[in-house]
């Protein structure tokens, strides 16, 4: 990066795809801190991936947190990476910003795949720094992606950094031109996920105009971007560079590879980029106790809170209180109006009372679930108690995160859960020691369709068989920069 745009805290991203032998549509797979309380759906993507390379295999959903074989899941990703590199399953893009246009339900998400410098990151809002976590973090969560991202040979991004670019001067300027950049791939996503395709932008003085224009966006009391999904990715990736710098000169701090985390950066006002609440939902125990747990300690604080149970959804329930918290079960629903708010945010009220609740029932599992359609499901088909969430206004987003400092702890969503990132590049984390012998790769569009057959599927140990290339148009690409020899 050019010494003058250093000050914005994102770099251009050296990236890797699979190689063209995968099926894409077998190997991009959604996020792993989506359907968290959906056990069917995981088990639908395993049937489908079967052996099959994917970024499945490199993973952690986080379903299977805390079950008893999390360790040996987090083992197994690992060596895969490492023979998805030996074996030539992934290759190495030349270093650009990657375009990437989303379409699902005929709305077209823009982003871009970037560097954040995590030296410009941090979770602490009081250090001022021009990146900053958008919400609080579930320490469990931040302590298995650790595990699973030390001594990692890759990392697959799922994180949205947002920037608050009301005037579409960033994204939307290269978007329209897309057609004269190099398409990487076009992916039709599993279970329901739209499309997805990407275009490398190796133009520098388009490269050029989209730093200028980062540079040129709006700063709030230091602030220029904020994590939207992935706070607790970006909070792992900066603990293990905190870690991993002590060991390290400042010569090599100022190139590892651990310094920087890849990430889709989107704008805020982008059409397609709902901002949508995250439900609470709670299991194990009686849902009557529960709302009355919740209705006396908000009356303890002095919130004036009243219980209305209602035959109604929630969507169809009306009150004309300051605030009203809405709730619903198989066998209940109703509202809480809170005529008395004590706090800014009614998440920010009830995230408190929830965590005391179960706290003192250990019977009593909490769970966040992404998106009206599975919040309806969970609490329709299980014994579980949801609470509504509302959703936060885009014009005052960055505004109040400011004054705020952090939101509390998953207070939105940017899209439904199938809208999420599905993984598709990959991005090396460590050196390595070998340098494969140089191949002439062919250049075809990644592309897989909807019944998955347009893509041949290999297995892994025959992917080293013939090393070619899944670019279309990309000229002089060298196989031997995906590796570098380890300094002495």
């Amino acid at each position: 990066m050019e010494q003058k745009y250093q000050q914005i805290g994102l770099a251009v991203p050296e990236a890797l795809l699979p190689d063209k032998k995968v099926n894409m549509r077998k190997w991009a797979v959604i996020a792993c801190d989506q359907y968290t309380t959906n056990e069917a759906y995981w088990h639908e993507v395993e049937r489908i991936v079967g052996g099959s390379p994917s970024s499945l295999h490199i993973m952690l959903p986080e379903i299977y947190l805390g079950m008893p074989d999390q360790d040996e899941r987090i083992q197994s990703a690992k060596e895969v990476m490492t023979r998805y590199i030996d074996d030539g399953v992934l290759t190495l893009l030349p270093q650009g910003f990657i375009l990437v246009e989303r379409t699902i339900n005929r709305r077209v998400r823009k982003g871009l795949m970037v560097l954040v410098d995590l030296e410009e990151f941090d979770a602490d809002p009081f250090k001022k720094a021009q990146i900053r976590a958008s919400e609080e973090v579930l320490e469990e969560r931040v302590r298995a992606r650790m595990d699973l991202r030390s001594g990692a040979e890759l990392e697959m991004p799922h994180i949205f950094l947002l920037m608050d670019d009301v005037q579409n001067r960033v994204i939307e300027p290269v978007w329209r031109k897309r057609e004269s950049f190099t398409k990487l791939y076009d992916i039709d996503l599993m279970l329901h996920g739209g499309r997805v395709t990407g275009y490398l932008i190796e133009d520098k003085a388009v490269e050029e105009e989209i730093l200028h224009q980062l540079s040129l966006l709006k700063t709030r009391d230091g602030m220029r971007f904020c994590v939207g999904d992935g706070n607790h990715s970006l909070a792992t990736a900066k603990a293990i560079w905190e870690e991993a710098k002590q060991t390290l000169s400042p010569e090599e701090q100022e190139t590892s590879p651990l310094r920087y985390a890849m990430c889709e950066l989107v704008n805020l006002h982008d059409p397609a980029m709902p901002l949508l609440p995250i439900h609470r939902v709670i299991s194990g125990v009686s849902s009557s106790m529960c709302i009355q747990y919740v209705v006396d300690h908000l009356n303890s604080v002095g919130a004036d809170a009243r219980l209305v149970f209602s035959r109604r959804k929630p969507s169809m329930q009306v009150s004309e209180a300051p605030e009203t918290l809405f709730f619903t079960s198989k066998s209940s629903a109703g509202r809480i109006e809170i005529n008395s708010p004590t706090t800014r945010m009614l998440v920010e009220q009830l995230q408190p009372v929830l965590e005391d609740f179960v706290r003192e029932y250990p019977l009593a599992k909490l769970e966040y679930v992404h998106g009206d359609e599975e919040f309806e499901r969970v609490t329709q088909e299980y014994d579980t108690l949801g609470f509504v969430m509302p959703a936060m206004e885009k014009s005052t987003f960055f505004d109040t995160l400011s004054e705020m400092g952090v939101f509390p702890k998953k207070c939105f969503s940017l899209g439904e859960a199938n809208e999420k990132r599905y993984y598709v590049e990959c991005r090396l984390l460590t050196e390595h020691e070998e340098i494969p012998e140089e191949e002439e790769l062919p250049g075809d569009t990644l592309e897989a369709g909807e019944d998955g057959e347009t893509a041949q599927e290999a297995p892994v140990q025959d992917a080293s068989e013939e090393v070619s290339g899944a670019l279309s148009k990309l000229k002089e690409f060298k196989i031997s920069n995906l590796f570098k020899k380890k300094s002495d």
